[in-house]
């Protein structure tokens, strides 16, 4: 009797965490931002999400030394010795600098759509995706009355026309245009 409520209480213990784990992950909580001191060694961004094939640069504030980069996933994202920084495939890495014996990390996060443009018949349907680490995108339709598009991302044609799906994840926009015939 009595193993028989420890191991419920366990079981719902566990449970809890798992939970808590995955919301906490989506928060401001689990990504907090350092505090940067104003003359402190510090990279530009600690966090950038870009679209394949995209670029931006990482450079060090209050420093005028030699920075060396490297990515931990190559394959998602490279970068040259000027820190400038380029989306290959969807994914997630890290670029690290290293200045003076320490390391410095901003994640990059690289996202896409699966389907840039899109032909469809009244009635039909299709369901655009978002590539990389992304969740809970948000989805908007430009012409609601030509397409609609649910919270999932799933486009359905209602009359003939052009509209534009729009897909927004931290800041990126991914663009589908629909064509309705």
């Amino acid at each position: 009797m009595k193993l028989k409520k420890i191991i419920k209480i366990i079981i719902t213990f566990v449970i809890a965490i798992v939970v808590l784990r995955i919301f906490i992950m989506n928060t401001s909580i689990y990504y907090r931002k350092h505090i940067l001191l104003p003359f402190a060694l510090h990279l530009s961004e600690q966090d950038i999400v870009l679209r394949k094939g995209e670029e931006d640069r990482l450079f060090i504030n209050g420093i005028n030394k030699r920075v060396s980069y490297y990515s931990t996933n190559f394959r998602v994202v490279g970068v040259n010795f000027n820190g400038r920084i380029f989306a290959y495939r969807t994914g997630k890495a890290f670029i690290v600098a290293k200045v003076d014996g320490k390391k410095l990390k901003c994640r990059v996060r690289v996202i896409d759509i699966n389907k840039d443009k899109l032909r469809l018949a009244i009635g039909d349907s299709y369901r655009l995706k978002v590539y990389g680490p992304a969740n809970f995108v948000k989805w908007k339709s430009s012409n609601p009355r030509v397409a609609s598009v649910s919270m999932f991302g799933k486009v359905k044609a209602k009359g003939k026309g052009r509209a534009v799906i729009t897909a927004t994840w931290k800041g990126k926009n991914l663009k589908c245009v629909v064509a309705v015939r």
